[in-house]
């Protein structure tokens, strides 16, 4: 066990990932940084996107050293106990847990379409823009199989939509799963739209109680929240934060926990260069490939780490 077990420390170590294409339509960087952290006998991730509000990576180890709450570091902290309450215990968290299986996320279809489909998503998750309605037309001409759901992270305005809406044959429709953030939410401007659509929407940069009504999709990341009260299981989506397999450890376990019945998007380890980690996660498919040892797994590569005391 690791020798952080006195009563309040933590321990952190920080991370830089190099994603394989731009990972979102709000920004062209392929450096993503965050830390792990040891505390309670577990680990946990923290993994802030500022482009979406977070504070930053200064901010919140300073904040931990602190003492302070910031809503990924409690996240994190949540995750580092439930991991240690099963590795106290010897106990693997994916012994006895049902994780859902994943869509593929899909960011570049040129280097990553191929792969896809030869790991068997039916699935796919694409990150868009207003700029890709052909290319995806024309992918649901290639792939007649495929079911898309489409992540506009709320770049779009309602009347772009509204006009790659009017571009595509009701068929396109039928195959998609959902719009997510398809443009800033308004509770009854996405009401409309997914009305005159058809389609169903699905929110995530605004997931809250108040913004879950019928028919829409709570994409829910374990984390940067808590998953809000009074939405049901069968509404949710899980997901990653494109974050650190540990990050996506812990987004498995939440939604084994959840019971959640859809298929969610827990494996995004094949959007970054490969490292030990990664590794671990084996080959990209829709299965959770539950890492081997106690708690999230990861055993011998976490507790080797060069950790530096926070507090």
């Amino acid at each position: 066990m690791y020798a952080g077990s006195v009563q309040g420390a933590v321990y952190g170590w920080k991370y830089r990932m190099v994603a394989r294409s731009a990972l979102n339509t709000r920004s062209a960087s392929r450096q993503v940084e965050g830390f792990l952290i040891r505390a309670h006998g577990g680990y946990g991730c923290v993994q802030p996107w500022p482009m979406f509000g977070h504070a930053d990576l200064p901010d919140h180890w300073a904040a931990l050293a602190q003492g302070k709450s910031l809503p990924l570091l409690d996240q994190a902290l949540a995750c580092a106990q439930q991991d240690g309450v099963a590795r106290s215990a010897g106990k693997s968290w994916w012994t006895e847990c049902p994780v859902p299986s994943s869509h593929a996320t899909v960011t570049d279809l040129e280097t990553q379409e191929d792969a896809a489909i030869a790991a068997g998503f039916a699935i796919w998750k694409l990150k868009v823009s207003m700029d890709d309605a052909r290319t995806v037309a024309e992918l649901l001409e290639r792939r007649p199989f495929l079911r898309l759901r489409l992540d506009f992270n709320e770049v779009p305005r309602e009347e772009q939509m509204q006009h790659w809406a009017r571009e595509w044959p009701q068929e396109y429709w039928r195959r998609i799963d959902f719009l997510e953030d398809p443009f800033p939410y308004e509770a009854e401007a996405w009401r409309r739209f997914s009305l005159q659509r058809a389609v169903p929407l699905a929110v995530d940069r605004a997931l809250s109680d108040s913004t879950v009504s019928a028919g829409i999709v709570a994409v829910w990341k374990p984390a940067w929240m808590p998953l809000p009260g009074g939405i049901s299981a069968e509404t949710v989506v899980v997901t990653s934060a494109m974050d650190h397999p540990v990050g996506q450890a812990w987004a498995a376990f939440q939604a084994a926990a959840i019971r959640c019945p859809g298929t969610c998007g827990l494996r995004t380890d094949h959007l970054f260069e490969g490292d030990p980690f990664t590794s671990c996660m084996g080959a990209w498919s829709p299965e959770w490939p539950a890492p081997v040892g106690s708690g999230m797994g990861f055993d011998d590569l976490l507790e080797n780490l060069p950790w530096t005391r926070i507090r």
